[in-house]
């Protein structure tokens, strides 16, 4: 018979039967009898096999009985049983087993997560440093390993989900944009010649919203995720390495398996379709700025398309002959025939001249931004080898200056007579995001398969200045207020000041307005210029690499045959690390700016782990709005 010394305790004798070496919980939890998955499915602590139920007759009960494994851990509740006898078992002997199964997070631990230097340790005995953990490979799954090692080192994003962990309820203060949600873009149509002025549009205002995040209403590809990013930054895991198979299995599933294991897949791509797979999943709608996926990632971007239109010439035949000469060749009228043809070019070429350009200006959002890089040389160099050119980043951020035009041609298959649509293309940048999401269009497609551009494109991994690439007329009349000026402001004016820049948690334990005017000063001084400067420091990089066999011995396709891994810095040490599937190495920082990089990640300096989006629990959530999926 149990033992219990009080209420809250309820112990078992079966405890020491328990085998922690042999506890796995990274697979999806289903019954290895039945195969069904569902909420009654246990764990057997003493062999590590899932099972269905534990009443009579179901596995889990047969299991205890044939097997004499008594004690059982509820893989949704998390709560322990002691089968056959069919009781709860609350002793805390077993907590270092659901701290490991389900880990859970305070406020004060998301504090301190980027401070902290201590290595955690395994039931081997390995040492491994939280957040740095390797991921198993499961065949071609390298590109989720990295996309997943990136965004769980963005600090708003990792925040929110490691809160999720507790399941309840919490509040977070969102930029959503105001108006309807119809649509976010503005379309302005003007035709006019080149060389007239042009009007600018003026974008939705946003407001600071309140709303309450409902961990249980999620779907099931953002509950795997937030899973995973709480196992990759625990430090009481009882192995050093974290098995994505539910993720994988999730991502299959809502991809209708275009992303599924044994088939490799580009990082630009299939990070586009997950980040608005989580916007969806956690409760985002079309309104800008409704989810942690807009609000960290989402800037503004105005694109002016030229176009003229000109249709496919038509041949001229001799029954289109009205004068009735004769257009042979070696005729009399030869001559003639050709006179009246060039005289009706000339006669085309002066109407499209004088024909107006059709502009279509338009603002639309953007999670992430794709660079065109130059195309690769045909010749060898002089050992032989291909030159493998350099593009600084700067070069290619030509492409959103707000001056230059980009060709773009369009050919209308199946209209009458051909249609062609010529288009040019302007890009200026409205808002940048607090996190910048730059993705190198390094991969096209050919008539057999893929063809890889290696050009390197050497960047900044600090203060990456992007002030000459953003027209916004809003940020161009910020200034820092003076110390008078802060002064002579209100306690309303320097609370409205610290909540427009997203640092609301300044001001959440003061009471006296000269406190209030220290802490706005001192805001003012020291965080608030980088800000205004829009320079970005890098947060991940994920980089493509292709072996030197490629090319030959059959092998053609480099994305197939190539592997991604990722380099992210720990804040603590400022160390670089390079994280391929298992393996975890250090890198110096000036070899990240020299790697094949496919997809990276910036962050605004002077971003602090509050800014924009300030999360906290609470327990009165009757006066505010939920976030509903939309």
């Amino acid at each position: 018979m149990p033992s219990s010394h009080d209420a809250d305790t309820q112990t078992c004798p079966y405890l020491d039967t328990v085998n922690r070496t042999c506890l796995d919980f990274d697979f999806e939890p289903t019954c290895s009898q039945t195969l069904t998955a569902g909420p009654n499915i246990y764990a057997c602590l003493v062999c590590g096999v899932f099972f269905r139920g534990r009443g009579k007759q179901t596995p889990a009960y047969l299991h205890s009985v044939n097997e004499g494994h008594a004690v059982f851990l509820h893989l949704t509740n998390g709560t322990f049983h002691c089968l056959p006898e069919n009781y709860e078992i609350r002793d805390p002997s077993l907590n270092d087993i659901r701290d490991a199964f389900k880990p859970v997070y305070t406020e004060k631990d998301i504090q301190c997560l980027d401070q902290q230097t201590n290595l955690g340790r395994d039931l081997l005995g390995r040492r491994y440093l939280p957040g740095f953990v390797g991921l198993n490979n499961l065949n071609k799954t390298d590109c989720i390993n990295s996309v997943l090692q990136a965004l769980a080192h963005v600090k708003p994003l990792r925040n929110f989900f490691l809160l999720c962990g507790s399941g309840k309820p919490f509040e977070v203060t969102l930029q959503i944009e105001s108006g309807s949600n119809k649509s976010n873009t503005n379309i302005t149509k003007k035709k006019r010649r080149i060389g007239e002025i042009e009007g600018m549009n003026v974008g939705s205002q946003t407001k600071p919203k309140k709303v309450i995040v409902d961990p249980s209403t999620f779907s099931h590809l953002a509950k795997c995720f937030g899973e995973m990013v709480r196992k990759m930054w625990s430090n009481k895991r009882f192995k050093a390495t974290v098995d994505p198979h539910m993720l994988v299995q999730a991502i299959s599933v809502a991809s209708n398996k275009r992303f599924s294991i044994g088939k490799q897949m580009e990082a630009s791509e299939f990070l586009a379709w997950l980040l608005h797979q989580l916007h969806v999943g956690v409760g985002g709608t079309r309104k800008a700025g409704s989810s942690i996926i807009h609000a960290t990632f989402q800037g503004k971007v105005e694109i002016t398309t030229q176009q003229k239109k000109t249709h496919k010439e038509e041949v001229t035949s001799s029954n289109d002959n009205e004068e009735g000469d004769d257009d042979r060749l070696g005729s009399d009228d030869e001559e003639t025939f050709r006179e009246r043809e060039e005289e009706r070019k000339r006669q085309r070429e002066e109407e499209n001249k004088n024909n107006l350009l059709e502009e279509v200006t338009s603002e639309t959002n953007f999670l992430q931004l794709t660079l065109d890089i130059p195309e690769k040389p045909l010749f060898k160099d002089d050992n032989g080898g291909l030159v493998i050119p350099q593009e600084p980043l700067v070069n290619i951020l030509r492409k959103f200056d707000g001056l230059s035009f980009n060709d773009v041609i369009n050919t209308s298959i199946g209209t009458i007579g051909g249609s062609i649509t010529q288009r040019r293309r302007r890009y200026r940048i409205q808002k940048l995001p607090n996190y910048l999401i730059l993705c190198l269009a390094r991969f096209k497609r050919n008539t057999f398969n893929n063809e890889k551009n290696p050009t390197i494109v050497p960047f900044p991994v600090k203060n990456l200045d992007l002030s000459h690439y953003v027209f916004s007329q809003e940020n161009s009349m910020k200034h820092l207020p003076t110390e008078e000026e802060v002064r002579a402001m209100s306690v309303k004016e320097l609370r409205g000041l610290l909540e427009h820049y997203g640092r609301a948690d300044l001001h959440q334990n003061v009471l006296e307005k000269k406190d209030l005017v220290e802490a706005c000063l001192d805001f003012v001084s020291t965080s608030l210029p980088d800000l205004l400067s829009n320079k970005y420091d890098l947060v991940a990089n994920i980089t493509h690499t292709i072996p030197a066999e490629v090319g030959r011995e059959g092998k053609w396709d480099p994305l197939e045959e190539g592997s991604y891994r990722c380099h992210v810095q720990h804040k603590a040490s400022n160390q670089w690390y390079e994280i391929q599937d298992l393996h975890v190495t250090e890198i110096m920082p000036q070899l990240i700016g020299l790697s094949e990089s496919y997809v990276l990640i910036f962050e605004r300096k002077g971003l602090s782990a509050a800014s924009w989006c300030h999360l906290h629990c609470r327990n009165n959530f009757s006066n505010l709005p939920k976030l509903s999926k939309s």
